[in-house]
Formats: structure tokens, sequence, C-alpha cells
């Protein structure tokens, strides 16, 4: 672009000629920054900021690389940077990951995965596995940390994790002042995951890996909402686990799952778990039909708790969303599709079906109303929630790819104001832009 030009040009014409150059010269910053127009000295401006914020990302990955640059001139070439995910949480494992790296590796953006959005955290993890010289994770059971305390379960998730590794260490960093003990040298790094490159390409690594089990984990226990708090104890956690009772992923010994377990009889908490899993009204009824056949050998007031809970998630499963949710799934049952997920959650959202039918994979939103009051429930997904949808679809796709197969986009709308409650099925409502 030459710069003797800028004069003849709009601030239009000058913001879409820079935004097809590789780099702007110094000599075109200093002729943007002279001239007489506010418009053309804001994309000058704009131009420094972007400078200094990539210098200041620059200087923080050198940073990053410190130590590991002192160890490579020493000729420790393979070290694997090791963080674990998940030894706060009342439920699920503690996951482990270690990932070597190669020298004078720089990833832009890399850091602590606590100071990462999870949209970052999930392009990073794929741009670690391309790069990384090695990978793999461990991790450690409710039934072992239970058994082991939270330290030793961590630790043995870590060596696992290291023993894993295709390619073995010539020294292991590891975040925090307790080491593993494994089988490879080993050093302590308080702080290692906002320090080294190479800790926070594992932390990263550990944080997804646990993040997505939690999702998984929420489909089968959806009553404790694990896809939001991966198993921390935040108020709704304590409020379902007060509810239902802790389930199989629990961990006995945290407080306060350890003094919930001790206040219970085994069928009791049995029980608990049973209606708190049960995924349909016919699983619900079965459990309540096995409560009564036992109630005689249970506590009096553990049967009046039972029967409060069973009476919750009746209630629950016959609200209105839920309802239409499963009247599309039989729906999309008869029409020869096969149901792959219902309620499935990614990107900070929620997809309500996840259907297929030969080479046709179909996400689908259902709105369903009990009323007319509102208008049409077909009208309820607005410009935003289609880009939501649009987002976790790509989530799904990126843990299940389905290269052959056709997306499509469907609303399903339920009227349960009429009888039978009249569905009507919009197949590609909606196209998301590329």
């Amino acid at each position: 672009m030459d710069a003797t030009r800028l004069p003849e040009l709009t601030v239009s014409q000058i913001r879409d000629q820079l935004s097809h150059l590789d780099a702007i010269d110094e000599a075109l910053l200093h002729a943007l920054e002279a001239d007489t127009r506010a418009g053309v000295r804001n994309l000058a401006l704009r131009e420094r900021k972007r400078r200094k914020a990539e210098a200041a990302e620059q200087a923080r990955l050198e940073a990053m690389l410190k130590l590991e640059r002192t160890l490579w001139k020493k000729g420790i070439i393979h070290l694997a940077g090791v963080d674990e995910a998940g030894r706060g949480p009342l439920a699920g494992p503690v996951v482990a990951a270690a990932v070597i790296l190669p020298p004078e590796t720089l990833i832009l953006g890399l850091n602590d995965s606590k100071a990462l959005t999870p949209e970052r955290r999930e392009a990073l993890f794929d741009q670690i596995h391309q790069v990384a010289i090695a990978i793999a994770v461990g991790q450690a059971t409710p039934e072992e940390i239970d058994r082991w305390n939270i330290l030793q379960a961590t630790h043995h998730a870590m060596r696992r994790a290291l023993k894993d590794l295709s390619v073995a260490p010539n020294r292991v960093l590891v975040d925090g002042n307790s080491l593993p003990e494994s089988a490879y040298p080993e050093l302590a790094i308080i702080g290692g995951d906002a320090s080294s490159l190479s800790i926070a390409a594992a932390s990263v690594i550990a944080k997804v890996t646990r993040d997505r089990q939690m999702l998984e984990y929420d489909r089968q226990f959806p009553v404790y909402g694990f896809a939001q708090h991966k198993g921390y104890g935040s108020a709704d956690h304590l409020r379902a686990l007060k509810q239902h009772g802790p389930c199989s992923i629990h961990r006995k010994s945290f407080s306060p799952v350890s003094e919930w377990v001790q206040d219970r009889s085994d069928d009791y908490r049995l029980f608990a778990q049973g209606i708190g899993e049960a995924r349909s009204e016919e699983q619900l009824e079965a459990i309540g039909q096995a409560i009564a056949s036992a109630r005689d050998d249970l506590p009096i007031d553990e049967v009046e708790d039972l029967r409060k809970r069973y009476k919750k998630r009746l209630i629950a499963f016959n609200q209105t969303g839920p309802k239409g949710e499963r009247i599309a799934a039989q729906e999309f049952t008869k029409k020869g599709y096969q149901i792959l997920e219902q309620g499935f959650r990614a990107a900070g959202g929620e997809i309500d079906l996840i259907a297929r039918k030969g080479n046709i994979l179909a996400f689908v939103e259902v709105k369903t109303a009990a009323t007319s009051r509102f208008g049409n429930p077909e009208s309820w997904v607005p410009p935003a929630k289609q880009r939501q949808i649009g987002r976790i679809a790509q989530a799904y796709l990126h843990a299940h790819p389905s290269p052959n197969q056709t997306l499509r986009f469907d609303v399903v709308a339920i009227h349960l104001n009429q009888t039978p409650p009249l569905v009507h099925h919009i197949e590609n409502a909606f196209r998301l832009e590329r």
C-alpha cells in the first residue's frame, strides 16, 4: 500500500486495504498517524495497540519458557509438564495430564487453564495435540480418592499419566509443592501452571479431559447439574445433593457428602440414587414399586423422605419442557430416526435432541407450549439461539466426527393445549452462515 496515496482514499478504502496486508511497515504507520482524519489515525492507534498486545504476549510466553530453556541447554530435552484437574470437587475423578513439547515451542494464548475461557481451552487442547511430542492422561476414580485421600489419588493419577507417555521424559515438571514420586527425575514448581509452558499445556489437557467426562456424567445423572459446576460444591449442586442424595460418582469421604452417607441406610441410598437417575416415568415407577416392597424394612423417616423425592421427580417428568422433549423423541423414533443424544450440553448451552437417519444428522430444538397465549412455539428460536445451537453442534461433531453426514437444524413445536398434543416438525428450520 502506497503511503503517498492515502489522501486520495476514503477511510473505508484504507481500512479495506490494510486488512489485506500481511504486515504494516513503520513508514506506512507513521503516515496513518500523520493523516488529518480522525478515522485514519484511529486505524493507526488500533495497529499500535495490537503490536503492544502482541509484544506483551510474546514476552509472557518467553518468560514461561525460562525454566525449560535452562534445562534444554543442559541437554535435558524431553521435559514432561504435569498438572491435574479436579482435586476440589465433590464428585468425579481427579485427572492428571503429562505433556512433552518440542523445544522452543510457543503456543499463543497458552496459560494456566483456570485463566482461560472454556472455548479458549478447547481450541488450545487441539493445538497442543497438534504440536506435542507426547501426551498422556491418567486419573483416579472417586472410589480410589475415598480409599487413598485426594493427595495420594492425585499422585497415582500423575504416575499413570507419566507411565503412558509414548516418549520417556528426561525430567518431570510438576505444578505444586509435592511430587508424585514417579520413575523419572522430578521438579516441583509452585505456581507452575502460570510460569511453565509445559505445565500450562498439561493443565489445559487435564481440565478439558475432565470437563468432557463431567458432561458425560451429566447425561447419566441429570439431576445434579454436573455440566454446569463439574462436580464442585456450588449452591445448585448442594441443593441437588440434599434432594437426591449422592450418586455413584460422588466422593463419599468429602464433606458434606460424607455426612449425608453416614445418616442413611444402604437401602435408602440405593433407592434415592435410583430415583435421581431415572430417565423415564416407567423407570421411576419401577423404582417406586421396589420401594413399596421394601418399606417394612426401612425406617419410617427414610420411607417418608423417599416418598417426597419420588413425588418431586414425578412432577419434574411432567413439566412442560421435559414432556415435550419426550413427545418429540417418540415422534422422531416413529419416523425411523435413531436418538443419539437427549439434552446434550456443550459450549455453554444445550440442544434438546440429536438424531440420525441414514446420512442425515439432525440437531433438534424442541419448543413446547401449554397455551397459545404467547404465540406459536416454533417462533421461539431467535438468531442468537440459532448461533448457540451451531456452537453446540460443532462441539458435538468435535467429539463425534461425522464426515459423511448431512447436517440439519430442525425445530419441533409441541402444542400441549390440544388432545392429543399437536406435533409440528420443521425440517431445515434454519441454516447457519459459514
